[in-house]
């Protein structure tokens, strides 16, 4: 099993260096347009013939990673911010690779989609939308490589798996292979969406409560995922499940006061795995409450939210516990009115969007439902229980934690 297509940046993906087009071609004698400055040194690197000083290579494992791309018959697409696509295109035309064939091929000519783009226009999300409209693939058959955890929003937005090239170095074979094993394992939790009759789901696994404002129920409801970025989020955007009603129930009331206001609505809802033998076999993690792996996403930048969450997924993966996985964790008490007494902490389960539209299936409590719900205390789910059945990967720090705070749960 392979992607339709694969995605790669450039500059520091699939070449070290930086093609700035504000500093190449300024040299001593140098020529018009700027692309035309760039000069073949080796079958490695190009540099500028106006200033040798200035030089880019392409990294060693792309010729291989290009051929395995092109034998799997995928798509390959380039898409990268950049300062001048001309410039790019130049240098991709220097750098060769063999084809599905074994035949040397200047690496532009293997291009499907030359999506190079200025700095300044915008987001990857437009772009992958646009390639989306072109070939009527689904974003689930889309991978992305990429150096900058940035452009990780293609995959919370629209479902394309991402994976990140870390510390310029490039994209390396290992890392490609990452990338793939992702992505099957994206393929793998998915369960067909048939609307929300929950009597159509016949393995369906009730696994809790969540509060939710409309524009989101309605996108879930659609078979889709939560897209909006206003309310806290400390493990990153995501759907928060409660396994308490009363606590899904303060939430939806604390939406409205703290992220959209009172004019909005927001509904509790049931929320279920369309397959529970889907959901039994995925990885699950009991995260440490350390705040230092909290994504701050009321104080911190863009960049700093998209490397929050992929230094989180890595620690997770030494772990054991790989994407797509759900995350579980105690929160501190909110004090005030919160039903859940004496300052003791409470449970919540994360549920990211690679596995919302994948597997997710809610269903609208309506207040009677609610009432009903918070006053019967076997609809408490306590996942602290769930550590054997739902078979939680519990780190060594997440049972210091429990420690820590008395608890007694493993």
């Amino acid at each position: 099993m392979y992607p339709k297509l694969v995605a790669l940046d450039t500059d520091w993906t699939i070449f070290w260096g930086w093609l700035d087009a504000s500093r190449w071609g300024k040299g001593g004698g140098a020529r018009s347009p700027v692309e035309d400055n760039i000069v073949k040194i080796n079958y490695w690197e190009i540099q500028d013939a106006s200033n040798n000083q200035l030089k880019c290579g392409m990294y060693a494992d792309i010729p291989r990673i290009v051929q395995d791309i092109k034998k799997n018959g995928a798509k390959l697409a380039i898409v990268s911010r950049n300062t001048s696509k001309m410039l790019c295109d130049r240098a991709l035309w220097h750098f060769q690779v063999k084809d599905a064939h074994g035949k040397d091929r200047s690496l532009v000519e293997l291009i499907d989609f030359d999506e190079v783009y200025n700095l300044n226009s915008g987001q990857k999300l437009s772009t992958f939308v646009k390639i989306k409209s072109w070939t009527k693939l689904d974003y689930s058959d889309m991978i992305l490589y990429d150096d900058e955890a940035i452009n990780n929003t293609v995959e919370m937005m629209l479902g394309v798996t991402f994976q990140v090239s870390r510390d310029q170095k490039g994209l390396t074979w290992d890392n490609y292979q990452q990338g793939l094993a992702t992505w099957r394992r994206n393929k793998a939790i998915h369960s067909p969406w048939c609307g929300l009759n929950l009597q159509r789901y016949s393995k369906k696994k009730f696994l809790g409560y969540s509060g939710m404002d409309l524009d989101t129920i309605k996108l879930l409801e659609a078979g889709g995922r939560r897209q909006d970025r206003k309310e806290a989020a400390r493990w990153g955007y995501a759907m928060y499940v409660a396994d308490d009603p009363a606590i899904a129930k303060w939430f939806s009331n604390w939406i409205k006061g703290q992220a959209f206001g009172a004019q909005a609505t927001t509904i509790v809802c049931a929320v279920y795995a369309r397959d529970g033998q889907i959901f039994d076999s995925m990885k699950k993690i009991w995260m440490p409450d350390w705040i230092d792996r909290w994504t701050n996403v009321n104080s911190g930048n863009a960049f700093q939210i998209a490397w929050s969450q992929e230094d989180r997924d890595a620690m997770i993966a030494a772990w054991g516990v790989q994407k797509p996985y759900i995350l579980f964790a105690r929160h501190p008490n909110m004090g005030g009115d919160f039903p859940v007494p004496n300052g003791k902490r409470w449970n919540e389960m994360v549920i990211y969007p690679q596995v919302q539209d994948s597997l997710i299936v809610i269903n609208r409590m309506s207040d009677q439902e609610l009432d009903q719900a918070t006053k019967n205390p076997s609809r408490h789910l306590h996942y602290e229980q769930q550590i054997s059945p739902w078979h939680i990967t519990v780190p060594e720090e997440a049972r210091e934690d429990f420690r820590k705070h008395g608890e007694q749960f493993v």
